[in-house]
């Protein structure tokens, strides 16, 4: 994640801003083994972080958090939901693929730090 507008402070405001769309998942003795950030501006929903510890990959947790966040997103009512991959990401690349995520050759992505 970037520093930019990763930081500590800026997750603690989307996580404020988005509490009902994102999501962890925690093993038996109640540690951390994934997470994910989703969030909507009531138009529009992106998935921006997703994250399974190392150790626990291959247990199908990731799918899971991805389910429950197009679950509540639906449930709100929105039609999709878009995510971002970075393009030397092959394994995130298809785990989207798995999830049912298709490839837009339409846009290009652009930024603008402020």
């Amino acid at each position: 994640m970037r520093d930019i507008d990763d930081c500590k402070d800026a997750i603690k405001t989307f996580l404020k801003r988005n509490r009902d769309t994102c999501f962890v998942a925690e093993d038996d003795d109640g540690r951390i083994i994934g997470a994910i950030l989703a969030g909507n501006d009531g138009r529009r929903s992106r998935i921006y972080h997703t994250a399974v510890d190392p150790d626990a990959r291959g247990r199908g947790i990731g799918s899971i958090l991805v389910g429950r966040v197009v679950e509540t997103l639906r449930a709100i009512g929105l039609p999709k939901v878009a995510v971002g991959v970075p393009a030397d990401n092959d394994a995130g690349d298809d785990f989207w693929e798995r999830q049912g995520f298709a490839v837009r050759d339409d846009l290009v992505y652009r930024e603008l730090p402020l």
